[in-house]
């Protein structure tokens, strides 16, 4: 039978990884953003529109993942509710924009203007998960275990639903580490569980999207 400092040690761990699959998440969009700012819309329109689904797709998994699983986790965990309270609303504001994308071509003459703005505020928005929630979450307690078992089998329906089929955008500074924590989503590993997400799923609200991440300033500049 596991002691307290067994399960202590071992939701310490799983706390930690659900942290660095949301980071290495933050990190592949990031990377997308940066990747379209090198296209010309119009010479490369073809490439510009897969790099634009692929992203909102991987936002829209990201942020349900929040909204059902881990910010209600996080909110029981924490305090400062306001952290919670504004990461919601950001997440609204990511979804009018995902919408008004979804209905643009290349063609139009504001698509790239408004795949920028999006990430303008997903940067925004992963600065302060990364900055202020995820440092507070550190040491917070809570049924770390099971919810990433959770987040692992939603991924994977997740995905289903989302991602654009035959349109990935390969992302080659995912390695190492970063691209553990990227695939913890583990198609084969949510198929094993079989398990499906908590209630809590109903209670995050309404599909959102966010994402982005305090990644290198000098990326930036």
């Amino acid at each position: 039978m596991p002691t307290e400092r067994t399960r202590s040690r071992a939701s310490t761990t799983s706390r930690a990884a659900i942290i660095e699959m949301l980071k290495a998440d933050h990190k592949k969009v990031k990377k997308a953003f940066r990747e379209f700012e090198k296209l010309d819309p119009e010479e490369d329109s073809e490439q510009c529109q897969a790099i634009v689904e692929q992203t909102l797709a991987d936002v829209q998994v990201h942020a349900t993942l929040e909204e059902e699983l881990f910010y209600p986790a996080a909110r029981s965990s924490l305090s400062d509710q306001d952290l919670i309270d504004e990461a919601e609303i950001e997440h609204m504001t990511v979804k009018v924009l995902i919408e008004q994308l979804k209905s643009m071509t290349p063609e139009d003459e504001k698509y790239a203007a408004m795949f920028k703005v999006l990430g303008e505020y997903i940067n925004h928005h992963v600065k302060e998960e990364e900055g202020e929630m995820f440092p507070k979450l550190s040491r917070a307690k809570g049924d770390w275990d099971g919810l990433q078992e959770e987040m692992t089998s939603r991924r994977a329906e997740l995905e289903q639903e989302f991602m654009p089929h035959g349109s990935a955008v390969p992302d080659e500074d995912m390695e190492g580490e970063d691209a553990k924590a990227g695939s913890m989503s583990g198609r084969s590993s949510a198929a094993a569980r079989g398990g499906t997400s908590r209630s809590a799923r109903g209670e995050g609200g309404a599909r959102a999207q966010a994402a982005g991440g305090e990644e290198d300033e000098e990326e930036k500049e």
